[in-house]
This record gives C-alpha cells, structure tokens and sequence, in this order.
C-alpha cells in the first residue's frame, strides 16, 4: 500500500493542491485571492516535482506505469501547469475577477493530464481523460459575458462529448476482441476486425484531444474564446497528456495485433513483427493534413491566440511521424524518444510564450492582436526576452531546444526511409517560422505613437504598484521555460536523447 502512495504522490500532490485551494478560496477576500492562491498552487507544483524522484519504473495495478520517459512528460506538465497559474494570477487580479475557483481547476485538470500519461489501461485513461477536459471548459467559459468564450466553451464541450462517446464505443470494441481493456490485450479468434475498428476509433478520439487534423477544427476557435493564460495551458498540458496517451496505445496497439509480449516502457526500443501498414498510412495523413493546414492556416492570423492555435495543429503533425521511428516500415521497430523530446521542447515553449503574451496583451487581452503587440516587449523586456527564446525555440532556431527536436526527427525520418515526409515537414516548418518571427519582430518594434501613455491595463494611469504584486510568479515561470529550452537543448539526455 505504502508503495502504491510512493508511486502517485506527484498526483497526490497536485490535486491535495487544487482541494486546499478550492477549500481556502471562500475564506479569502476578492483582493487576497489572486495574491494567496496561486503561490498555494505553486507551492503544491513545487512539491509534486520534488517527488517524482520517488516515482519508481514500475506499474501500479496493471492501470498506470511509470518510466524515465514518463517521469520527463509528467515534470515538463508540472512547469506547464506552474505557467498557465501564473498567467491566470495576473489576467485575473488584471480583471479584478472576484473568483478564485480558477486556480483548483488548473491544479486538477493537472493532475488529469498526468494520469493520461502515465494511464496503460482504457478505463484508467478515459477516466483521466474526463478529468481533464471538465475543468477545461470551466476555464475555456470563465469569462461568462465574453460572447468568444461562450461560443468556444460550447464547441469544445459539444465537440468533446461526441469523441469521448466516440472513444468509448471503440473501448467497447477493443474489449469485445480481447476480453480485456488493457492497452496490450489477446486478441481472441476471429475478432481481428473488430479490434481494427476499435483502434481506429480510439486513435480519432486521441487525435481530436491532441488537435490533429482533420479533428482539429475546434482548435482555433476555443483557443481565441479562451483567455491567453487558459490558451497557453490547453496548448501544452492537454497535448502532452493526449500524444503520451496515443504513444502509450500505438504500443499497445502493435503488440496486440502481432501477438507479442506486453509493453509498457516508453524508453524501450521495440520489434513489432508484422506491423500494420493501414495503420502506417493513417499516421502518414494526419502528419501531413496537420503540418500543411496549421503551416498555412496560421499566416492569414493577426491574433497571437490563433497563430498558436494552427501552431498547435502543425505541431501535431510533426509529432505524431514519431510513431513511425525509427524503423516501422521495414522492421517494425519502434523507438520513441525523438517523438518525446520534441513534444516536451513544444509543450514548453508554447506555454512560456502565451504566458508571456499574457502579460502584455491587455485587461480582458484585447490588445493579443499583432498590432496591438507592437512595442510592447520594449516596455517589459524581461518577459519579452523569454517570449522571444520560446518563440525561437517554435520556430526551430538554433542554439534553442526546438532547433535540436526538428534535427532529430527529420534526420531520424530519413533514417528511416521516410526521407520525402521530412522534406515535407521541413518545408512547412520554414513556412511556419514566418509567423513565429512575426511575433517576435511586432513585441520589439519601435512603439505605436497612440500607445506609449498607456499602461497593461488600460486605465490610462501608472500601475507600477499593482504589476509588482502580480508579476513575480509569471516572471519566474517565463524565465524557468526560457531556461529549460536552452538546458535541454546543451543537454538533450536530460529529456532522453543523443
């Protein structure tokens, strides 16, 4: 039993976090709430880090497992989530928003996303997965009169009921072929087919929470009904815990169908012996789908929230081709930590860079549009800076982790005999990198005339006082991301690679 608490203590942690913050709120006054909460929050983030060194490689119950590769994944969403409080401490006391619900929400749907990486069997990960999304559309909808938000929380939770009912009837599928709703069953005589069309339905399921094309189409519009600090979160928290998942099953997966023994270490390289090549052409759409809409898709954008929304969806793409590394076509073998690294360095920097808009977007982020932006990483800079590193790390500029992900997988992608797709995927790459250079032109361009005399939030006077008080996690949690990228891209072992 006591081994059991060793293993969940990073999740004990966060949500006994979100609990103490949802259970102090009402004893706080509205001006108390932003300034306790969040440091409650981060405390709690703090500590779920702090014992992921007791997180062991094993799994718990035959539900849930834990490898190196997983304890990266689980760390990179606790920085993700320690930005996405940071960013709502300061959009919210902005706001003067009189709640502080928010707070615990984004500590539980944490630790959801945690359970879905961590989750090897269908129940465990559906029920993670719920646990995700339900606090979402509370965060998505925060803003009650905002007619954006009301439209994106709408889409999303319509849209999100739909493939989780789509996910489940697969589940059911899978069960009917393997008697079983682990990610490695036996598949019973006769049932093969019925397997297939269970996998696919929950592969569509996975693909809809990671915001890969063609399910990608509630992506840009929830993004921009969300507040830059919410956007930021979903952006990173919610595609790690969906891509570790869909990593998690593509395993399972594979072994099934050939027969072989069960999987459940992410770090290990694997033989699938005669691996599915319908399954290889459905990854090998959904990339290319992903990459080429976000790619172009996101330079007809003027808002920041949408860039990174079709930045979301592209990313998706290049991601997912490390299903298929670093041999499937011809072997069968599977190796997923380039997939991995590059997740961790997107989810990051994706996060610290809408973060960091956040902070410069204005009170109800009307001013997230490029020129709204424009001058704005002049007056705060140290944030900016940041942002730009983030920025640079999205479009794959060396010496940032992002360049050093791309590298990998596309050199890896030729290795592999796949070298027309990393053609592909280099290309829209150069494409997309138009539109993450933009950003970080328009934050250090000279300042709009219109727009020096007046402060974040847009009140027309000097705020110094209050962006003291607001400031110092968001600024903290900027430059952690900024840093990470650079450390991780000197020491790439550090997230299991080179």
């Amino acid at each position: 039993m006591l081994s059991n608490l060793l293993y969940l203590l990073p999740v004990i942690c966060i949500v006994l976090g979100g609990m103490v913050a949802l259970a102090a709120e009402p004893f706080l006054d509205n001006e108390n709430k932003h300034k306790v909460l969040p440091w409650i929050s981060a405390f709690f983030i703090a500590l779920g880090v702090a014992t992921l060194y007791y997180a062991k490689t094993e799994t718990l119950l035959n539900l849930y497992a834990m490898d190196p590769i997983r304890r990266v994944l689980c760390m990179a969403i606790l920085l993700c989530a320690l930005l996405g409080v940071a960013g709502l401490q300061w959009t919210l006391s902005r706001e003067k928003f009189k709640g502080g619900e928010a707070y615990g929400l984004m500590m539980l749907a944490t630790s959801g996303a945690m359970l879905m990486t961590q989750a090897i069997d269908f129940v465990a990960l559906f029920v993670a997965m719920e646990l995700t999304s339900f606090p979402i559309y509370a965060l998505v909808g925060i803003r009650r009169k905002d007619v954006n938000a009301n439209e994106g929380v709408f889409k999303y939770f319509v849209s999100g009921a739909i493939f989780s009912a789509i996910f489940l009837y697969g589940v059911s599928l899978i069960y009917g072929a393997t008697g079983s709703t682990h990610f490695c069953g036996n598949l019973l005589d006769g049932r093969r087919v019925i397997y297939d069309l269970g996998t696919l339905l929950v592969i569509v399921g996975l693909f809809f929470k990671a915001g890969a094309a063609p399910m990608h189409f509630w992506v840009a519009d929830v993004y921009t009904g969300a507040s830059v600090a919410v956007t930021g979160f979903m952006a990173a928290v919610v595609k790690v815990g969906a891509l570790a998942a869909l990593g998690t099953v593509w395993l399972g997966v594979l072994v099934t169908r050939s027969g072989a023994e069960a999987v459940w270490n992410l770090a290990e390289k694997v033989t699938i012996m005669n691996p599915s090549f319908p399954l290889f052409y459905v990854i090998i759409v959904v990339a290319i789908l992903s990459m080429a809409i976000g790619a172009f898709s996101g330079l007809a954008q003027k808002s920041v929230r949408r860039i990174l929304a079709f930045s979301a969806v592209m990313n998706a793409g290049f991601i997912v081709i490390g299903l298929l590394l670093p041999n499937y076509y011809d072997n069968g073998e599977i190796q997923m930590g380039p997939m991995f690294y590059f997740l961790v360095t997107y989810a990051i920097a994706s996060a610290g860079a809408l973060t960091g808009v956040a902070y410069m977007s204005g009170k109800d982020d009307c001013k997230e549009k490029l020129e709204d932006l424009q001058g704005a990483g002049r007056r705060r800079p140290f944030v900016a800076l940041g942002v730009a590193v983030c920025l640079a790390s999205l479009a794959g500029l060396p010496p940032v982790a992002g360049f050093l992900a791309k590298f990998t997988l596309f050199t890896e992608a030729f290795n592999a005999g796949l070298g027309w797709l990393a053609i592909v995927g280099f290309g829209l790459s150069l494409v997309a990198a138009v539109y993450y250079l933009r950003i970080a032109y328009v934050l250090f361009a000279p300042k709009k005339e219109d727009g020096e005399s007046k402060c974040c939030c847009g009140e027309g006077h000097c705020c110094g006082k209050f962006e003291a008080t607001y400031v110092y996690l968001l600024r903290f949690a900027v430059a952690a991301a900024a840093i990470a990228l650079l450390v991780i891209s000197v020491y790439p072992s550090l997230a299991l690679i080179g």
